[in-house]
């Protein structure tokens, strides 16, 4: 069903508790595992229509988030979906607890009760704080879908200034980003009274569950059953001593090829001295052209892009009023993946149309999975595949880029390796202010400048506001999603193993690559890693065994503009 036909229904929530108990007792009382496998697919149909009704007025409103229906929709779910969420722990404790238990397994598979473990946590205590968090976030996310940032004499948001960010001239490059933090500075109180509002009421929520901290209810949250936030200390450990030196590396380097005695925190993003390479066409030209990659890629990656281009499964120009960012979401009950974005007219477009466009290829080859459980892996396992998918993409970079496909490939290997060291600057931050829920604004800021000159010693913003420690105000998982940002850093490591044996044997490592897809959220973290034939970041030498190979890569490339 094309996107725009797809009937929205608010759910009701007294009919939704009334089913919530009816199963909960049902479920409780089944004489046998068989009758509690039918009421579990019961609740799976409920789920799918429960949650396809919220993705429906997420999307739409984040689309407009000046549109006053959905506005008023979106709100009713911030307040009534944490209802819904600790209800349905009824639900879970007792399918955790069932007697039934082998019959369970045998019927979903042992990661079922992973994910339950994970679930049973929240209770209906944390019902108001739930809330809480949700208007908060709310409120983050529309203050930046409307920024208003004066640049030239126009107004612009946050996602439309990304171009005027790479300018080719030096001064209007610096000028733009000052642009930029003129409204960050300008709504300073705004963002340091959220977030602070924002880590109470989460540290406060951990403390009613009976955790020490958020950081513990959180990983649990996310269902991080394989690791602990120990493990993920001694990851960055191995980031600040293989990525960081070579990322540095490059910058210096790029100094040089862009005629400057030091790089600036404005003159990152220009990687060649005579511009980026931004694709050779709009919108219509970029959807033609991966429509043809895709459907050349592999037999599954076209069929799905047909799927998602017929049924207008795709929102990804910017505008005024449309949430910032980009993601891909699910609308179960249709089988269908959404991608949302901001186009803008640069290289981003086209990381968006290979990035997102791999979280979807593999929800849609998930999307008949048993249980919608099973179709979402957990955050770090799902960005292995958007993260390896830009990279198998590489082959067809000549159609959107012409005579720039290298320019781009160098470009994007390159933000690839510097990326990790900001990636884990971001968790290391959030590590700290949740262990120090108390510490007021003025020291958070102050403990990020600190942790950010640790992992990118080389960084100077020139800003007397950006040394203040603000720079994470724009990440919006911070606000959003805390602690799903190392993630990225994780599967940033996985993917490059995967570029680096599809330059081998691209047939392989696509077939392994869509084995991975295929098996969705059925398996943790490190069981996937196992399925898609990947060194663990982790617990292996990996990250100082690819850096070498990257930087290889690099050289390769850099040596046919010499």
């Amino acid at each position: 069903m094309k996107f725009s036909e797809m009937q929205y229904s608010r759910f009701n929530l007294e009919e939704t508790i009334e089913f919530i108990n009816n199963m909960t007792s049902k479920i409780k009382d089944a004489k046998d595992g068989e009758e509690v496998i039918k009421y579990i697919y019961e609740l799976d149909n409920f789920k799918r229509e429960l949650y396809t009704n919220y993705n429906l007025v997420h999307i739409r409103y984040d689309i407009n988030t000046n549109d006053e229906f959905y506005e008023k929709e979106m709100e009713y779910y911030d307040m009534n979906m944490p209802i819904v969420s600790t209800k349905m722990v009824d639900i879970s404790k007792v399918i955790f607890e069932s007697k039934f238990r082998d019959e369970i397994v045998k019927e979903f598979g042992s990661h079922l009760f992973t994910q339950l473990e994970s679930e049973i946590i929240l209770s209906e205590e944390v019902v108001e704080l739930l809330q809480k968090q949700n208007e908060l976030t709310t409120k983050y996310n529309k203050k930046l879908a409307n920024s208003d940032i004066n640049y030239n004499g126009n107004v612009y948001t946050l996602t439309q200034m990304s171009p005027y960010l790479q300018n080719k001239d030096r001064d209007a490059r610096k000028e733009a980003y000052k642009s930029v933090n003129n409204f960050f500075e300008r709504n300073l109180e705004f963002f340091d009274n959220v977030y602070d509002e924002l880590v109470k009421t989460r540290h406060e929520m951990a403390i009613k569950l009976g955790f020490e901290s958020y950081i513990q209810l959180q990983y649990k949250l996310l269902q991080r059953s394989d690791y602990n936030h120990h493990d993920v200390a001694k990851y960055r450990e191995k980031v600040l001593e293989n990525i960081t030196p070579l990322a540095v590396e490059l910058r210096k380097k790029q100094a040089v090829r862009l005629g400057l005695d030091e790089l600036m925190f404005y003159d990152r993003p220009l990687i060649f001295k005579d511009g980026n390479s931004d694709p050779k066409g709009d919108y219509k030209f970029i959807i033609e052209n991966a429509m043809k990659m895709y459907n050349e890629l592999s037999k599954e990656t076209g069929e799905f892009f047909n799927f998602m281009v017929e049924n207008e499964l795709l929102d990804l120009v910017a505008k005024p009023g449309k949430a910032g960012g980009g993601y891909c979401t699910t609308l179960d009950k249709y089988k269908s993946p959404f991608i949302f974005s901001n186009f803008n007219g640069t290289r981003g477009d086209i990381d968006v149309i290979t990035h997102e466009a791999g979280h979807a290829f593999q929800a849609y080859m998930s999307r008949n999975m048993k249980i919608i459980n099973y179709v979402w892996a957990t955050y770090e396992a799902s960005e292995i595949h958007s993260m390896s998918m830009e990279f198998l993409t590489w082959p067809w970079m000549e159609l959107f880029f012409n005579e720039d496909a290298d320019k781009y490939r160098f470009s994007a290997l390159q933000s690839s390796i510097c990326f990790i060291p900001y990636g884990v600057t971001i968790d290391h931050f959030q590590h700290f202010v949740y262990e120090n829920p108390n510490a007021t604004p003025e020291e958070r800021r102050r403990k990020y400048h600190e942790l950010e000159m640790m992992y990118e010693p080389d960084k100077n913003y020139d800003d007397d506001f950006l040394n203040s420690g603000t720079y994470w105000f724009k990440q919006s998982h911070v606000f959003s999603v805390p602690f799903y940002y190392i993630d990225y850093t994780l599967a940033q490591v996985c993917a490059f193993q995967y570029f680096i044996r599809s330059l081998e044997d691209r047939k392989e490592a696509f077939e392994d690559y869509l084995r991975l897809c295929k098996t969705g959220g059925s398996k943790s973290f490190f069981e996937l890693m196992k399925v898609g034939r990947i060194e663990n970041p982790m617990n292996t030498d990996i990250i100082k065994e690819v850096t070498p190979k990257l930087l290889e890569q690099l050289n390769i490339i850099e040596a046919k503009f010499n």
